[in-house]
């Protein structure tokens, strides 16, 4: 345990990293002119010799941070003495040994967000380090979430809120609370978007007087400790990147699921065939009071025909699905039947990529699409159990090249 100044070391090192840096301070940087948002956290922090521009006279406030960096700034601040990598386990399946970053992500790893698809876990090296990334990054960092709870609330703010990773949202929650990270003037937190270097130097700025006590890693493989979750919530995620449907109960589903590139879609041989099923192997108990579906919607030269079930048993269910230019709620009573039960009908746009979400709350149900509720149906009566994803026949013409794909599921669910 060591006193520094952690957020100053721990953005330093994103100034200090990036290539053909001037080695003379400059502080005024062409393309961050006086009405630049983060003008004045800029020129403050270069003015100070904390930051440098770049040799040609820029500052490149857009340039962005990728994940495999953000492992090195983490543990460039920390000032831990790197062990030879031989002797580190490899956490991370796209992270090997051979890869430059390979030793920073493994001991960084306990502040760093990954991606878990059953009992795989990869770290994306190459991907952009993001604004939710950075944030549960300080949180950990300064200790907030063994010291500090989360005031969920908070989120509320943002009408971008449900693009928060759900395993993050109590981090971001504490990140706002002290001050760590701001959302943006239209309401929104952006928490996809990628870190800037201008971003950076912002954060950098607020927090330079910022000293705080900050517990660094000194063993890649000890474990952690997390934030204590909530034992009532259960939560299933699925990016199939592992091209195996482990989580899913095909045995119980109609049709033939397939996984593609990290993606599925489905497809019958059988011609009374109409409508396919794939069912998730956890299942909404009698005692949640809340539960929720998201998955996303990539249709390839079809009209999208597909999307989640649920009030499901035995063929039977209740299917929200997009078309080409409408959201359909309708009740399924037979696979091979083409005809289905109209509920409700709702004039959308079917889109390149499109997010559709359930909500279940009690007796009351709310659909979302890209972010925005369209559709809110109450008295539901929850008679089965079986959720999971749909597809029209007519959804499926050729893989991969004509058919719709899901991407990203998540199921999460609360009981009393």
């Amino acid at each position: 345990m060591k006193k520094i100044s952690a957020l100053l070391l721990s953005f330093l090192l994103l100034f200090s990293m990036m290539p053909l840096l001037a080695q003379a301070k400059n502080t005024n940087f062409w393309d961050v002119p006086r009405d630049h948002w983060a003008y004045e956290a800029i020129t403050d922090m270069a003015n100070k010799g904390i930051i440098d521009g770049y040799s040609d006279g820029s500052f490149r406030p857009n340039s962005k941070v990728t994940r495999a960096e953000f492992a090195k700034i983490m543990i460039a601040a920390s000032g831990v003495q790197l062990g030879d990598k031989w002797g580190i386990s490899q956490t991370f399946k796209d992270v090997p040994r051979s890869h430059w970053a390979f030793t920073y992500v493994e001991y960084a790893k306990p502040y760093l967000t990954g991606y878990k698809s059953g009992s795989t876990y990869s770290y994306k090296p190459d991907q952009n380090a993001v604004r939710e990334d950075i944030a549960v990054a300080l949180v950990r960092l300064l200790g907030y979430d063994q010291s500090k709870s989360a005031k969920i609330t908070l989120l509320n703010q943002f009408r971008d809120k449900e693009k928060i990773s759900y395993n993050l949202r109590t981090f971001i929650a504490i990140a706002l609370d002290n001050d760590l990270i701001k959302g943006f003037n239209d309401g929104t937190f952006r928490p996809q978007d990628a870190i800037t270097r201008a971003e950076a130097a912002s954060l950098l700025y607020r927090a330079k007087l910022d000293e705080q006590k900050v517990v660094f890693p000194t063993d890649p493989t000890s474990p952690v400790p997390q934030p204590k979750p909530d034992q009532r919530t259960r939560e299933v995620t699925d990016d199939f990147s592992d091209n195996q449907l482990k989580k899913w109960n095909s045995a119980r589903g109609t049709g033939s699921w397939v996984v593609y590139d990290k993606r599925v879609t489905a497809y019958s041989n059988d011609s009374d065939l109409k409508h396919y099923l794939l069912p998730l192997q956890e299942k909404v108990n009698k005692d949640d009071t809340e539960w929720e579906i998201e998955v996303d919607i990539n249709p390839v030269k079809t009209d999208g025909e597909a999307g989640i079930f649920f009030n499901g048993e035995d063929g039977e269910a209740d299917i929200v699905y997009l078309t080409k230019d409408s959201l359909q709620v309708r009740h399924l009573t037979d696979p091979e039947k083409k005809e289905t039960k109209a509920i409700a009908s709702i004039a959308t746009k079917l889109k390149t990529n499109n997010n559709l979400k359930i909500k279940a709350k009690d007796d009351t149900l709310s659909v979302y699409l890209n972010g925005t509720n369209i559709y809110t149906l109450q008295k539901v009566k929850w008679d089965h159990s079986e959720i999971g994803l749909y597809m029209s026949k007519d959804a499926f013409k050729q893989i991969p090249s004509k058919t719709t794909w899901f991407d990203n599921f998540t199921f999460t669910a609360t009981k009393k």
